[in-house]
């Protein structure tokens, strides 16, 4: 509870209240960006009244599933692909690099061992697609007060009132009759549900796969097109070599969608209000 001493508000034009009327000066205003307090006083309290913001946060979207790269080959020491094999990973590069076939040395490097065939994996499409990033909540609307402690030898600006409480019945006394009725105004717990995706569908991708006995990718081994919807691996025989580098670029991109699974991203939580609080205002100051 704020309380304050009504002394001295004559000089003011302003009818003196009793000292327990807990006289305050009150902003009153439709924006939520309430200025400091006269005399820039720190003990202050806010309120809200008819608070209502939208239920939505925005519109939820889904970028598009891009096509990867295979990233490894299986080489195999029999021809047509016939034992088990060993898995050979490359290092990574950023997408734009993949797409311009930068050379990918094995990693770790692979042992002096000779393969006979290749198992080469098609690119394939993003298992999913980028959402919407997070959403703030909406604005709030409503009429909003900010009531500070009366300072005296300080005059406020013209958009501050001079306000007391009510008398015991509720009523307003003479010469404050301009009555406001706040909630107080505790907080905004609200936040926005995420945007989320469903799996992707369509697309289609298409790649040249090579591989190099040598880091520098300059004695290539074998090389071939893969699309996405093939659904299958390809083994290629190849002359007994060691396998050390790999290329691997996108010869056709068609990315799949995908769809939000929700088409927007709603309001959760509340905006917390607490007691409310009457005021009785004097017109001086409007």
């Amino acid at each position: 509870m704020l309380t304050a001493c009504g002394d001295g508000l004559e000089a003011y034009g302003v009818a003196a209240p009793r000292t327990d009327d807990n006289a305050v000066w009150l902003w009153v205003d439709e924006s939520p960006d309430t200025p400091a307090c006269p005399g820039h006083r720190l003990d202050f309290w806010e309120g809200w009244s008819d608070v209502r913001a939208v239920e939505e946060c925005g519109v939820c979207t889904c970028g598009p599933a891009p096509c990867t790269l295979p990233s490894s080959v299986t080489a195999h020491r029999s021809l047509r692909c016939g034992d088990y094999g060993t898995q050979i990973v490359f290092d990574d590069h950023n997408a734009d690099e993949l797409q311009r076939g930068v050379c990918r040395k094995a990693a770790p490097p692979v042992p002096s061992e000779v393969f006979a065939s290749v198992t080469f994996d098609p690119p394939t499409l993003a298992a999913e697609c980028a959402a919407s990033p997070s959403f703030d909540p909406p604005p709030i609307f409503g009429n909003f007060a900010k009531a500070c402690p009366i300072g005296l030898g300080i005059r406020p600006a013209n958009q501050w009132k001079t306000c007391i409480s009510p008398e015991d019945d509720g009523l307003c006394p003479p010469g404050f009759n301009i009555r406001f009725e706040f909630k107080e105004r505790i907080g905004d717990a609200r936040t926005c549900s995420p945007c989320s995706c469903e799996a992707p569908v369509g697309g289609q991708c298409e790649a040249e796969l090579l591989v190099y006995a040598e880091i520098t990718c300059t004695t290539k081994i074998i090389g071939g097109g893969f699309g996405v919807d093939q659904n299958d691996s390809r083994c290629t025989d190849i002359d007994p070599l060691p396998i050390a580098a790999m290329r691997a670029a996108l010869t056709h991109e068609d990315p799949g969608t995908c769809t939000p699974t929700s088409p927007v991203s709603q309001v959760i939580g509340d905006l917390v209000s607490g007691e409310p609080r009457v005021f009785c205002c004097s017109n001086k100051f409007n």
